[in-house]
């Protein structure tokens, strides 16, 4: 997607987010739960947080919640997304910085002890993803952390469909059309395998990683540096 587009289709949905993630993704909130299981569990580490594609600040909270001395930094494309994270996150100004922009191309900061990324590299292609994680791998620190929360896709075929098919009915089942936001999801993501995901992750230096939460067509994985 050009990123005026991708603007206004997160724009159009910053006072309503969360509200509509829980009717479109399966276990949502336990995704979340699972990501704050892997932060770190030492609360007196000073750690530098990226998260990328931070929307209204979910994942941020939660490390600023886990973490009460970690230092996060925010990156979005969306105005309205980061105008949402502001409010959300008043009580925690000083500890977070915002960074406007679109990280197919632009800096987005170095010296990271931990990258998020909540339900957004399946934007870009796979071409774009795999020289991103090498981006991702020069911007964190040694032993730095990369927690990707995504959209995969089976490497056999009938699973796929099935997988699909129950998505689409979860879809359904909370009100939404399913026709409407699978075309969406065809014509706009690129979702990857995860056969794929960690070829790319080890060909960009990552040294372990591991899934470490499925569920059809959503997975949380972490790969370390």
């Amino acid at each position: 997607m050009m990123t005026e587009q991708l603007i206004g289709h997160f724009g159009g949905q910053a006072n309503n987010y969360e509200n509509l993630m829980e009717k479109l993704v399966p276990q949502y909130k336990k995704q979340h739960d699972i990501i704050y299981e892997l932060l770190p569990e030492n609360p007196d580490e000073h750690l530098r947080v990226l998260d990328l594609g931070c929307g209204n600040g979910v994942l941020s909270e939660l490390v600023l919640k886990k973490l009460p001395h970690a230092y996060v930094v925010g990156f979005d494309l969306t105005p309205k997304m980061l105008a949402a994270y502001e409010k959300n996150l008043s009580s925690y100004r000083g500890r977070y910085e915002l960074m406007l922009g679109d990280y197919r191309f632009d800096s987005m900061g170095s010296e990271y002890d931990i990258v998020l990324a909540g339900l957004t590299l399946q934007h870009l292609t796979w071409g774009e993803r795999k020289d991103f994680y090498k981006r991702i791998y020069n911007i964190l620190n040694p032993n730095g952390s990369f927690i990707l929360n995504d959209i995969i896709i089976d490497e056999d075929w009938d699973t796929r469909k099935l997988q699909y098919n129950s998505w689409m009915q979860f879809i359904a089942s909370n009100g939404e059309d399913p026709e409407f936001w699978l075309d969406k999801h065809l014509t706009k993501d690129y979702p990857v395998t995860l056969v794929d995901h960690f070829q790319w992750l080890e060909q960009a230096g990552f040294l372990k990683m591991d899934c470490y939460w499925r569920f059809h067509n959503f997975a949380i994985t972490m790969a370390t540096k």
